[in-house]
């Protein structure tokens, strides 16, 4: 039995050619103050440039919370639509009013058909009184 020995060849560490101090080099020479400033106008202009929408309501709507001025615009708007909708329903029933008023009435005895059994039964009206009841009240001391 041959016995394989290890191959494992090592490969030499390879060697950084750029140097850390080097790539940090321009920002090292500048101080906190500078570095904060940089930021400072960074962060500015992103959230500037995000809230593009917010500003314009803010100036239209002259105020810092433009939300309730557009929420009560929207009040505004769904009650004009329901006056809008209402006005139209009460011109329809108008219209109909009048052309019913206008419409001869035809006799309702000579339209309406023979009732059968069952809505003679219902439309009858019951005279019997109900039977008298056992319990007297005024026998009750703690009423």
């Amino acid at each position: 039995m041959s016995q394989s020995q290890n191959t494992n060849i090592e490969t030499p560490a390879t060697k950084n050619t750029v140097d850390p101090d080097a790539l940090m080099g321009k920002v090292n020479g500048l101080s906190f103050f500078a570095m904060f400033i940089v930021s400072l106008l960074v962060h500015t202009v992103l959230i500037g440039a995000t809230s593009v929408g917010f500003i314009q309501d803010c100036i239209e709507y002259q105020t810092l919370d433009p939300d309730s001025a557009l929420q009560e615009q929207a009040k505004i708007a769904q009650a004009a639509e329901r006056d809008k909708k209402r006005a139209e329903r009460q011109a329809e029933d108008a219209k109909l009013a009048a052309e019913n008023k206008n419409k001869p009435k035809k006799s309702s005895k000579a339209t309406s058909k023979p009732l059968t059994k069952i809505e003679q039964d219902i439309n009858k009206t019951s005279t019997t009184l109900p039977a008298t009841s056992g319990v007297n009240l005024d026998d009750i001391d703690d009423l």
